[in-house]
């Protein structure tokens, strides 16, 4: 499954936002069938938390969003190209006012460009908690991440998984 996932997360976090509805529906029911021959599976077999467990692989939003929180981590330690850090101002660099300290973490985010790696990523940290944004160790952070990802999935049973 290492050298599908690889190939898989071409379909990369930066256009991801941007793609509609339809396209993002053609990825998950790809991730599916992927899953279903790794598992060796009946075709119309539902993937479920279970089945995407077993594979280590998380659906195709939530595996976009800890690509994208990925790069927001080595923004926020100052590891990253200046081409990508520089779309991102903690809200304490940005205002002139006092920040509360649950916001101390969040980025600023800019009120246009909706479909884009910067808004959406800056949406995505924002709404992190903050015991994960508080963590500077990138290998840590990826860890409690994918495992914060994992238990949100099992809240949201109420999306249905797209079956074919």
């Amino acid at each position: 499954s290492a050298l599908i996932q690889c190939q898989f997360d071409y379909s990369c976090s930066s256009w991801y936002p941007g793609i509609g509805k339809g396209l993002q529906d053609k990825l998950q029911v790809m991730q599916n069938k992927i899953i279903r021959f790794i598992l060796n599976l009946d075709n119309r077999a539902h993937i479920g938390n279970r089945e995407l467990a077993k594979t280590g692989f998380l659906k195709v939003p939530e595996r976009v969003k800890q690509l994208k929180l990925g790069h927001v981590i080595k923004i926020k330690n100052k590891t990253s190209p200046y081409y990508l850090s520089a779309n991102f101002q903690s809200l304490n660099e940005n205002e002139n006012r006092i920040v509360t300290r649950s916001k101390v973490s969040n980025f600023y985010k800019p009120r246009v460009c909706t479909n884009t790696f910067v808004y959406s990523a800056i949406n995505d940290w924002n709404n992190l908690p903050s015991e994960i944004k508080e963590i500077k160790n990138e290998n840590t952070f990826k860890d409690k991440l994918r495992k914060y990802l994992f238990s949100e999935a099992e809240k949201d049973d109420l999306n249905p998984y797209i079956y074919y």
